[in-house]
């Protein structure tokens, strides 16, 4: 028992805070021991020295420092109690200690509710009927059980728990009560059986004597005897040597079939090789989890193999996906590889841009030649009489036009967008109508001299002085004083005369000013009405006349100028145009250059990155390869989740050889269980239909594998390093258990060494001794929970054995918490779970068995020996252990190399001994 300090003092779910008379003096706790939580009694410090200190003020100061002296003169006679809680409540209302609030805490089951309430933990108690210390004043030590104490069918920890507690509490107290509830009382069998005879008491003895005088009369002797019997034989074509395969190199008679541990279950096993094949689960465009993409490429550290020609997308979700996590190093280096490129691939393309702008705009200025002559031929094509006298047009029509002309369509053919400008400019030129002033005036004024030559086509050399007045002299002037000759008689003076007098003799004296009007006026719209193309086409044939030569001279000069203006203009604008086209176009391919040869980079880099990943992955030893062909997201897609993706490729792992092992349990008919319940005696004939099959790595090894009820399988197995893990499991859950772990109970090699396992059924409980450590592991399992836990620290054995001594075999006395162990010395003893001690009964066997096996109803003890080429067993009554020399059991022909196994068939006292016979493929 340890010293420890107890629980703080302000802990409001502890109802001994409540109760100012009571003080814990032991205290029940669990702590987390090398098997799992444990029960532990501690000495509750505080508590304690508050009560001593009650009782005398300054004598406790510490568990070390505490004034005896003053407290051997203290007289304290304590009176224990336990019992039924509801009964200690009684009492502990009677003296006044507790009230019925607190009474009703007490006695309520805080186990059957999930919600945290105040209670009192299982313990020691001194209660105190007075608050200050008197000569007569009454102490009890209340033991407070825990809710199944006093149950027969409690927990192994419970009942070893109370039967601590009691020997402290008599211990403590020599007087002891115990408070028993109806309900127990009712529970407890008071008739005697019959044939015993009653004791007698002497009628003089006084009632209040402890001590009483007993006088044996007579015992109950015990016949004790085992009957062996012929048994049931049953054959399987599985009981048979295995093929030996060409890649094992064990000795093919480890593999032969061994018959299971089972105390009401039976069935043998056999195992075989299975070589390494590899396996490999191909997808298409598989949904899988990000989740699970994360646990294959990280978690799990499986052999990559990527496709090489991912794009940026697939490589940026595999490092979000754990490569980054993986492979630090190298995705550092490869982001700041990727960042270099992209930093210069930039500057490149600014430098190439600012290169092509210069060069584009240096020669910008051979743009407008081109257009000047594009131009010019569109406007030859409109007015081709424009061109017949035009000197410049006529010195580089059959030189230059040419030229200019494939040069435009060169760049219109590398420039579309050019041609396109080039054909809006020339539509939106409108170059039918000649608007400018100079030539309109040119037009009107030949066309009234056409109109006058006409009518008067007698037109002397004196009238052409008037007609070259009409083509060259204001028309204004003209005009007005045509129509004032018409409406004044006075001759007018100066140029004007002259210009009447031409007139007079040109229009007869009988024709008036109205005609010289008309005549006008027809010519200005004639002029407007005749296109200037077809006008510019018949100057030729109108300069043919002296008189109209220079006009016609005239009208081209004005058409040229009215060209010349109008191509300065154009050719510009296009010229701009063009230029601008150019860098767009221009910059836009060094663009798409720059940004081609950073993809073709970054493509590059992303190889050897993922060349990189490949590389690494292959180091060491690998279980899966994980190959991905292609991969994108999930999102988007309509039966996927955001985070899902989808991947083509392939999982592939290499397994290792395994021994498969399979189970054949044996069952019995119906018919045959009926007959056994009516005649135990009746020989059943069992079959093996159904089996089960696990599989192990090499090295591992099965240690111990019971049959249970139920379809249940309890297998240990031990690692290539001595490490040893017990299951208990369903038939088919065991195989998944052994690759999952399961709810294995796992025991280092460096903690147990050697070891032996025994196994109660009806208890769970399972012991693994270490044989040379003489150390005891117990167990007990629990369904609802997490399988095996530990019910204490391990026990150790050495103070019961001599130095050198360890243990050969061990194995429980079915229904009860004993463990019987048979040393090297060839002693048997029975160990009790429960009290933590030897029984004083010690069996000495003639030499150490071969095997020790308890029968299923708990009577017998069997032990088998070698004695020449035979095997002998020997039977020894759990009820007269050590004190008889055996029954021998004379069972003919049994092998020497095979385990037997002693089990019961439909009740646990039709006990069978089992043994295989390989040659006749037979179960006995």
């Amino acid at each position: 028992m340890d010293a420890e300090d107890s629980l703080p003092h302000k802990d409001t779910h502890d109802l001994v805070q409540s109760i100012k008379s009571m003080y814990r003096v032991l205290d029940l706790i669990s702590e987390q021991g090398s098997g799992g939580l444990v029960d532990k009694i501690i000495i509750a410090q505080d508590s304690l020295q508050t009560f001593t200190n009650s009782i005398c003020p300054g004598a406790y100061v510490s568990l070390t420092n505490v004034d005896f002296s003053v407290l051997d003169g203290l007289t304290v006679k304590p009176i224990g109690i336990y019992g039924s809680k509801e009964e200690i409540v009684r009492l502990l209302l009677s003296l006044g200690v507790v009230d019925d609030h607190v009474a009703a805490q007490l006695v309520a089951n805080s186990s059957e509710s999930s919600v945290i309430k105040p209670s009192l933990r299982s313990g020691l108690y001194i209660v105190r009927t007075n608050c200050e210390a008197t000569s007569d004043e009454q102490l009890f030590i209340v033991y407070w059980p825990e809710d199944a104490t006093w149950d027969d069918s409690a927990p192994s920890s419970v009942k070893r728990t109370r039967v601590t507690f009691m020997r402290y509490l008599t211990t403590i107290c020599d007087q002891v009560m115990a408070l028993i509830s109806p309900e127990h009382a009712r529970s407890v069998v008071w008739s005697e059986q019959e044939g015993e005879g009653t004791m007698e008491m002497d009628e003089n003895q006084d009632e209040n004597d402890r001590m009483f005088k007993f006088e044996v009369r007579k015992t109950n002797e015990q016949e004790e005897g085992i009957k062996p019997r012929p048994g049931f034989k049953t054959t399987s074509s599985y009981i048979a040597m295995p093929q030996a395969h060409p890649e094992v190199t064990v000795n093919v008679e480890l593999q032969k079939p061994w018959l299971l541990h089972g105390e009401t279950t039976q069935g043998f096993m056999t195992n075989s090789y299975l070589p390494a094949r590899r396996h490999a689960d191909e997808w298409t465009c598989k949904s899988i989890t990000r989740l699970q993409l994360s646990n294959w490429l990280w978690v799990c550290n499986d052999t990559l193999r990527v496709n090489e020609n991912l794009d940026a997308n697939a490589v940026h979700l595999l490092l979000g996906a754990g490569l980054r996590d993986r492979f630090p190093q190298l995705c550092d280096q490869w982001q700041q590889e990727s960042a270099d490129i992209s930093s210069n691939a930039r500057a490149i393309n600014a430098s190439r841009e600012v290169e092509t702008k210069r060069k584009l705009e240096n020669d910008s200025p051979l743009l407008n030649p081109i257009f000047h002559w594009a131009l010019v031929d569109a406007i030859i094509q409109k007015f081709p009489g424009s061109s017949s006298h035009s000197t410049t047009s006529a010195q580089h029509s059959s030189k230059v036009q040419g030229i200019q002309i494939y040069q435009l369509s060169t760049i219109i053919e590398l420039y579309p967008e050019i041609g396109e400008e080039f054909r809006h400019t020339v539509q939106k030129l409108c170059i039918e109508k000649i608007n400018a002033r100079d030539f309109k005036n040119c037009k009107e004024r030949i066309h009234v001299v056409q109109s006058l030559l006409r009518q008067f086509p007698e037109t002397t050399m004196e009238d052409e002085g008037f007609l070259n007045d009409i083509l060259h002299k204001d028309m204004r002037h003209v005009r007005e004083s045509v129509r004032m000759i018409g409406r004044s008689a006075a001759p007018p003076k100066g140029l004007i005369n002259t210009a009447l007098s031409g007139i007079n003799s040109f229009i007869p004296s009988k024709q008036n000013s109205q005609f010289v009007n008309k005549t006008f006026n027809d010519a200005e719209a004639a002029a407007s009405a005749i296109d200037d193309a077809q006008f510019l086409a018949e100057l030729d044939n109108i300069e043919k006349l002296p008189v109209l030569k220079k006009a016609a001279a005239d009208t081209r000069a004005a058409a040229l100028a009215h060209f010349r203006s109008l191509l300065t203009i154009q050719t510009t604008t296009l010229a701009r145009l063009a230029l601008r086209i150019q860098i767009s176009k221009c910059v836009a391919w060094v663009h798409r250059e720059a940004v081609s040869s950073e993809e073709q980079q970054l493509a590059e880099s992303r190889k050897r990155l993922i060349a990189s990943f490949n590389a690494q992955s292959q180091s060491g030893s690998r279980s899966h390869t994980f190959i991905i062909d292609a991969i994108k997201d999930g999102r988007g897609l309509l039966s996927l989740a955001a985070s899902s993706v989808q991947i083509t490729g392939s999982r592939e792992y290499f397994e290792r050889p395994k021994l498969k092992f399979t189970v054949h349990p044996m069952q019995l008919t119906a018919q045959d269980l009926h007959s056994l319940q009516l005649d135990s005696s009746t020989i059943p004939s069992p079959k093996f239909r159904d089996s089960f099959s696990f599989k192990l790595p090499l090295g591992h090894s099965v240690m111990r594998a019971q049959l249970l009820p139920g379809e249940k399988i309890l297998l240990a197995t031990t690692d290539r390093l001595g490490n040893l893990t017990v299951y208990l499991e369903h038939f088919t859950a065991i195989e998944s258990a052994l690759v999952h772990g399961g709810r294995g109970k796992k025991l280092n090699s460096d903690k147990i060494g050697k070891f032996i396992i025994a196994f109660d059924e009806s208890k769970r409980v399972l012991s693994v001794v270490a044989t040379e450590k003489l150390l005891l592991h117990i167990f007990v399992h629990d369904d609802s929970r997490v399988g095996f836990q530990a019910i204490s620290s391990a026990i150790n054995l050495t103070k019961w054995y001599p130095e050198g001594t360890s243990i050969n075999h061990a194995c429980f006395i079915c229904g009860g918490e004993e463990l019987l162990l048979v040393d090297t010395s060839a002693q048997a003893r029975i160990y009790s779970l429960t009290t933590m001690q030897f029984r004083p009964a010690t069996l000495n066997l003639v030499q150490i068995p071969t095997a020790v096996y308890s029968t299923p109803d708990g009577s017998c003890l069997i032990t088998s020996h070698v004695r020449g080429s035979d095997l002998t067993l020997t039977a020894y009554h759990w009820s007269t252990f050590g004190a008889t020399v055996g029954i021998p059991l004379q069972i003919p022909d049994l092998p020497l190399d095979q385990p037997l196994l002693l089990t019961s068939l439909t009740g646990r006292n039709i006990v069978h001994l089992v043994t295989l016979d390989i040659d006749t493929q037979s179960s006995i």
